[in-house]
């Protein structure tokens, strides 16, 4: 989520006070943490007012004009602008000669054979808005000359915080809460919001609740004589640091508040409205919503419905037939309150995960209806002083949400804290929060604001948090624990989990990666795999219970594909098998597809390193035919350990890695790690080390129609005293270079030894069908 700190500090009396580039870090250690911070409308300067004087068309162009601008200075200006907006008499930001955009000088240039002093600039180019349709219009009274930064907030701080730390907070999903947080670390006031008191002197609007579970609070107001539907820049600026874009004033004032106080609101065209029902769809119908898109309901999904006709998809989003348009003098707003559980799935569901529903499901606070309509009818107001509230506030609340008091004892916070605090500093914090206390002789009786109660402070311990964060928990003093220490014993398994890691990320330059336990759906269905294993309840996608972890870590293939060409990762995580758990360490290689063949051994190595270095094991690798479709049925492996199948080699098939990304390939090793912990290690018995020099012998055998497994055993039925070990070193199409390592514990072996040795091997192998270069 986006913060503005120039929104921020609307809410705060005397925001001078506080540092606003350094308070994040405290922001951050108190509430919730702060991902990136980040200076605005710092890339420009000498961007000035300007006035069109003259416009002509460029001779030797069929876009361009060639304009004189007053710009506050004693002559006309003369400037080639291709924006196709320009005209006589409107007033633009104009960049001057030596002025800076985006780091770039701008400087005199001739374009198309006529000299340009200077620059007129769209929003885009300023880092303002995303339009790039046309130069900025700016209202007619702004004086020319005039820095533009004197006229629009465009030097501001944007704080990007981490949605997933504000899950259990939704006060925090709009300025309004991260002000009041401000505000309690600071010890800042926060200020009260301007609304429009509205009088209930009219009709009611007939709107009707079907489902108090699933619908909570449903308030609405019909406004009419709205004249004026264009958004002030400064408002068109928040939107854009905040992640939005500007649409028109209704829209753009609904989505204001939103970010503003969190509430979601929504604005119909009130010339269409007739009557409000918030209800359940049929099973299987169609809607259109407002991006175009026609789909599919069930009826677990609550719609808002006008008349027999569906409305909008409540908390995500509205319709195509009640969209605000450019003539809309009238409408109805609606501010509402929904079921969490209800909006997520609905969202899930339906793939469409949008800025209101990701709010409604925080579980909002059914309060904040009515104040968000007040509030937006008097940002409308100052826009539209003509316009006339033509309905009551009409609210439909069937079980209002009260306030609930918890009492805290003063003794409890203490051990707590570890320390006694003075009441008036607990009474500060609370106040600050937005808590009401009053202080007994032994406790602190506290009522808790509705805003904080509909999911987050329930219990005294939840108090005490709240107290002890603002307190600052760098504040407490360090203490020695009193008590009995022992020594803990550490669990093998954790010791050998760590020790594969280690092994993996050091030995084979691995990278360890996590990933959920689901697989990714969409991926599995742009692959064409077909996976029926557990399903998860409440979860529309992303829903099945992987049963293959190489096949889950795709989407991180994926994605790495992106920036590298090979990589290795690994992962030791949970599958679900049989409806049972099961432990796996999946191992993934790739690279270029040209290197396959490379990447093979290289696989084989790391799976015969894992068993004899960490188990002392010698494992097989035997061919597999792989009922899995998506893996290569000529390349997998079956690992086995004395007849016992422990894991697997696969290559993922051509057609699903072009999918991931093209001519590469994707090695994957899955191991039983159940049963590899479960291995003793076989005890390793040491010899004397020769103090005597050892020799290597290198040797090319060529082998036709044979794996490597075949020249294996041939190899070791070749014996001799001499031999210490042999390796395979490299592989160029059917040739295999075998390094032998020779040695004696009694003497250095002499030249004649060695051609014994070396006769006694070329025989060997030419008498087994091989061929060998001498």
């Amino acid at each position: 989520m986006l913060i503005s700190c120039n929104k921020l500090k609307s809410h705060i009396k005397n925001p001078e006070d506080i540092d606003w580039l350094n308070i994040w870090e405290t922001f951050t250690i108190r509430t919730a943490e702060v991902e990136k911070v980040e200076v605005k409308g710092n890339t420009f300067d000498n961007v000035v007012v300007a006035e069109i004087k003259e416009c002509e068309e460029h001779p030797d162009s069929d876009h361009m004009h060639v304009l004189k601008v007053d710009c506050g200075e004693k002559e006309l200006i003369q400037v080639v602008c291709g924006a196709p907006n320009v005209r006589v008499g409107l007033k633009t930001a104009f960049v001057k000669v030596g002025g800076h955009i985006d780091g770039v000088e701008i400087k005199a240039r001739p374009l198309r054979g006529i000299l340009s002093n200077g620059m007129c600039c769209s929003g885009r180019e300023l880092g303002i808005s995303d339009n790039h349709d046309g130069i900025m219009e700016l209202p007619s009274d702004w004086v020319v000359g005039t820095d533009i930064k004197k006229y629009l907030p465009v030097e501001d701080i944007i704080v990007e915080i981490d949605n997933k730390s504000l899950t259990n907070r939704p006060d925090l999903w709009g300025h309004y809460g991260i002000a009041r947080e401000i505000c309690a670390i600071t010890n800042h006031d926060l200020l009260s919001l301007d609304i429009l008191e509205i009088a209930n002197d009219k009709e009611d609007l007939d709107i009707v609740i079907k489902d108090n579970n699933l619908c909570y609070r449903y308030t609405g107001l019909k406004i009419e004589n709205i004249k004026n539907n264009k958004t002030p820049l400064d408002m068109q600026i928040f939107l854009y640091y905040a992640g939005m874009r500007s649409i028109s004033l209704l829209v753009d004032l609904t989505n204001y508040l939103m970010l503003e106080l969190g509430q979601p609101m929504h604005a119909f065209d009130a010339r269409v409205v007739k009557n409000i029902e918030v209800g359940l769809a049929n099973d299987k119908d169609t809607y259109t919503t407002l991006d175009g898109v026609t789909r599919t309901l069930t009826n677990e999904m609550l719609m808002i419905k006008n008349g027999d006709k569906y409305f909008g998809i409540a908390g995500v989003m509205g319709g195509l037939d009640s969209e605000i348009l450019s003539d809309t003098t009238s409408v109805f707003l609606e501010s509402a309150c929904f079921n969490a559980g209800s909006i997520r799935r609905c969202a899930l569901n339906l793939g469409l995960r949008t800025e209101a529903s990701a709010r409604y499901e925080k579980s909002l606070d059914p309060n904040m209806t009515d104040l968000a309509i007040k509030r937006l009818a008097y940002l409308l107001k100052e826009q539209n002083p003509d316009m006339v509230i033509t309905s009551n506030l009409t609210d439909i609340y069937p079980n209002p949400l009260k306030e609930e008091k918890i009492i805290l004892d003063k003794k409890t916070l203490s051990i707590y804290m570890g320390r006694t605090l003075e009441d008036e500093t607990v009474r500060n914090i609370l106040d600050k929060l937005g808590f009401k206390v009053e202080i007994e002789e032994n406790y602190y009786d506290v009522c808790v604001p509705t805003f904080r109660a509909t999911k987050d402070i329930k219990i005294k311990e939840d108090l005490i948090e709240e107290i002890a964060r603002i307190y600052g928990l760098e504040n407490f003093e360090p203490k020695p624990l009193k008590l009995d220490l022992t020594i803990t014993e550490h669990e093998t398994i954790y010791n050998e989990e760590y020790e594969v890691k280690r092994l993996l990320a050091t030995k084979f330059d691995m990278h360890e990666v996590h990933s959920y336990v689901w697989y990714d759906t969409d991926l599995l269905k742009e692959l064409n795999i077909e996976k029926k294993n557990v399903k998860l309840l409440g979860k529309d996608t992303n829903n099945i219970l992987r049963d293959d972890l190489s096949l889950s870590l795709m989407n991180i293939v994926k994605e790495n594909f992106k920036n590298y060409s090979g990589f290795k990762i690994f992962e030791i995580g949970t599958i679900i098998e049989n409806n049972m758990n099961k432990r796996v360490l999946s191992i993934i290689l790739t690279d270029v597809e040209k290197n396959l063949e490379k990447g093979y051994i290289e696989a084989k190595k790391i799976v015969k390193y894992l068993f004899k270095m960490l188990k002392n094991k010698e494992v097989t690798l035997s061919d597999n035919i792989n009922e899995k479709a998506y893996y290569d049925d000529k390349l997998g492996k079956i690992i086995k350990l004395d007849d016992t199948r422990i894991g697997t080699l696969n290559v993922l098939n051509r057609s699903c890695t072009n999918k991931l990304s093209k001519r590469k390939y994707v090695i994957t090793i899955d191991i039983d790690f159940d049963k590899y912990i479960n291995i003793s290690k076989e005890e390793i018995l040491a010899k004397e080390v020769s103090k005597y020099p050892e020799v290597e012998l290198d040797y090319t055998i060529i082998v036709e129609d044979k794996k490597y497994a075949d020249l294996k055993e041939i190899l070791d039925k070749f014996i001799s005293n001499l031999i210490r070990n042999y390796k395979l070193v490299e592989v160029y199409e059917n040739k295999y270079l075998i390094r032998y390592t020779l040695g004696s514990n009694s003497k250095t072996l002499e030249q004649k030894e060695l051609q014994t040795f070396k006769e006694r091997f070329i025989k060997h192998v030419k008498e087994s069908g091989l061929n060998i270069l001498e």
